[in-house]
């Protein structure tokens, strides 16, 4: 089949490599990017204005990339017309055969009466409500959030959600049978590295560190695990809004010791040979309604290298039931965190169990269900006509 693939996000961290597992089955997958205005900072806007006119056709790896213009600045109306005409051209060109979207604002809503399969991969309504200011819940209303999104649910031939919490969405708003469970997952590599122990003692934390993330509660707590630990040191590795925070607070309390920042890694196969530098990883977040209807992603990536995690006590972490995961009651944050951290270094982890667990998620497998979907819907629609 052939596939037009609309990212939520041009990081696309869920659609990347889903896109690349059914380029590498044999499907023809294009996907969408573009450059974002937003936040509108001085330097976004002249970033924008530089590269938001411009159109591009680029390959990544078995993926067939198309970057779209884009209006700079703040313009919903003239950009929502303006991506449905350059999406159903490129639909039209390439002879596609629907689009899986998991855009959620309307500036990059395809045209509804294309052939659309909707995938829900996150709590977009959520966020703005527990953790935006002002201007961003404005952004999301003016974006029209919602609607965009119950417009594509009604729409699709099918939806796929990441969490039980979505499926129960999407079900409010069309036929209980075409609603699907589709988690994040891992690509099939990971679980061919090598298995290592990590550095003794070390801690990793791999994520985009928004308000959620808790990354300098988190330092607080290894500080205080220094004394009967000490040789505890932990990793940061992304980017985000907390980061500066985080940087200001190891600096005030002379903490270098013990926190290393390395910044936003791009190369996958870096990232994990970074990771299995490390004895136990994070997932630390709060637990409410935007992190419980998510699938961390890190989770399984971690897991793939048979890591031992130590993790929020998340709905989808949870349900995995993997052995190697080491949970801290949110109720009494710091006194379990610091429990967890303990039990994880004095654990040992049976790496092959592990990636047992582990092998029913990776994308090649998540997606042979996709794909069954796909063809019974594709069919059905021909027979139709």
């Amino acid at each position: 089949m052939k596939i037009l693939v609309i990212p939520y996000l041009p990081s696309a961290v869920r659609a990347r490599p889903m896109a690349r597992t059914l380029g590498e089955t044999g499907h023809e997958v294009h996907m969408i990017t573009w450059s974002m205005p937003y936040p509108l900072s001085l330097r976004g806007m002249v970033d924008s204005f530089a590269h938001g006119w411009r159109a591009a056709e680029y390959r990544d790896e078995q993926v067939i990339v198309h970057k779209v213009r884009r209006v700079p600045l703040f313009c919903p109306p003239i950009n929502k017309r303006w991506f449905k005409r350059q999406v159903r051209s490129i639909f039209e060109r390439n002879k596609l055969d629907f689009i899986w979207s998991e855009t959620y604002f309307n500036e990059t809503e395809p045209p509804l009466d294309l052939p659309l399969f909707y995938d829900l991969s996150d709590d977009h309504e959520a966020y703005p409500e527990l953790y935006g200011s002002p201007a961003y819940k404005f952004a999301f209303k003016l974006l029209g959030v919602h609607a965009t999104i119950v417009r594509q649910i009604r729409a699709g031939r099918a939806v796929f959600c990441v969490s039980d919490e979505l499926v129960t969405y999407a079900r409010q708003y069309r036929d209980v049978e075409s609603v699907f469970k589709l988690t994040n997952g891992v690509e099939d590599w990971v679980l061919a590295l090598p298995y290592s122990p990590g550095q003794r003692h070390s801690l990793v934390y791999v994520t985009n560190y928004g308000k959620w993330s808790q990354v300098v509660p988190l330092i607080k707590v290894v500080r205080e695990l220094e004394p009967s630990i000490p040789d505890i040191s932990l990793t940061l590795i992304g980017d985000g809004p907390e980061i500066p925070a985080a940087r200001r607070y190891v600096e005030d309390n002379q903490l270098g010791r013990l926190v290393t920042f390395e910044g936003y890694i791009s190369d996958r196969r870096q990232l994990m040979d970074r990771v299995n530098r490390h004895e136990v990883c994070l997932n630390i977040s709060e637990k409410n309604r935007f992190r419980d209807a998510a699938s961390p992603m890190k989770v399984f990536e971690y897991s793939a290298l048979a890591k031992k995690v130590v993790s929020s006590e998340l709905n989808g972490v949870k349900e995995l039931g993997f052995d190697n995961v080491y949970f801290f009651d949110h109720r009494s944050w710091e006194a379990s965190l610091k429990q967890a951290i303990h039990d994880a270094f004095g654990s040992e982890v049976d790496a092959t169990m592990v990636r047992g667990q582990v092998a029913k998620y990776t994308w090649t497998a998540l997606l042979g269900g996709a794909e069954r979907v796909f063809d019974a819907n594709m069919s059905a629609s021909k027979s139709e006509t």
